[in-house]
């Protein structure tokens, strides 16, 4: 039995629904997932840092056909260095490029919004390849948008080659930076053709340090779906069961 409880808000976005905050008594941190950091997110997240590790989804898609009612991808690196600028530390907040689209336009859109956030200093990367579910394809049809994978699920081997060259090319512009090879961490999860990013949950032993935790309890036995590779001791504080208001068109929620 994991000795931690970690918190996570994947089934809603953390931004929007702050009901997560009610909950941090029951569990001994909180990775933090959201598209929207708003004002009441930072007022939550100022009352005690130290507990929490920030993802901000950010594909680049921001305003568009796929992510309607997403903020821009300006607009949300202006609202998370509102956060840095409070004293939340840049180590503990992790950019999710989630999902890419491996066609040549979402690639250049993925490395623009990399190298975005590469410019004011954040250097860990958490990164998926888009899922062609049923009801994704149906959605994309409607909306008059190309089917990255044909009538395909998941990407091909050279698609998966195409976003590790874009990994390759964004490592490089780090290092043109000014930025050290070392400092520098691409994260994957369930994603087993990607040679360019590390395999790990979205908790892992470097998430429990950074909370000041004991990372010889770490484990990755993955409590979600199979290739999960988190934490055991994770624990969801949403309980959306449905798209939340950003109404992405790749959501896995059906309506």
């Amino acid at each position: 039995m994991a000795k931690y409880k970690i918190g996570i808000t994947e089934a809603g976005d953390a931004g929007l629904d702050l009901s997560w905050a009610d909950k941090m008594g029951s569990v001994d941190g909180a990775v933090l997932v959201t598209k929207n950091i708003t004002p009441g997110f930072r007022d939550k997240v100022a009352s005690n840092m130290k507990k929490y590790i920030i993802h901000v989804t950010c594909t680049g898609y921001g305003g568009t056909i796929l992510e309607p009612k997403v903020p821009t991808p300006q607009a949300q690196k202006d609202a998370l260095m509102t956060l840095v600028g409070i004293g939340f530390p840049k180590e503990r907040i992790v950019i999710r490029v989630d999902p890419i689209i491996p066609t040549a336009k979402g690639l250049n859109r993925a490395l623009d919004t990399i190298e975005m956030f590469m410019e004011e200093g954040f250097s860990r990367f958490r990164i998926s390849v888009i899922d062609m579910y049923p009801h994704v394809w149906e959605r994309f049809l409607a909306a008059g948008l190309p089917m990255p994978y044909g009538d395909g699920f998941y990407p091909s081997k050279e698609q998966l080659g195409d976003v590790d060259a874009m990994l390759l090319e964004a490592k490089e512009f780090w290092v043109n930076q000014g930025g050290q090879p070392a400092d520098l961490r691409f994260e994957s999860c369930a994603e087993p053709g990607l040679k360019q990013a590390i395999p790990c949950g979205c908790i892992s032993a470097l998430d429990l340090a950074l909370l000041g935790l004991d990372t010889s309890d770490i484990d990755s036995q993955g409590p979600q779906r199979p290739k999960c590779m988190c934490y055991s001791g994770k624990t969801e504080l949403l309980k959306c069961r449905q798209q939340c208001p950003h109404q992405c068109l790749y959501c896995y929620w059906r309506g």
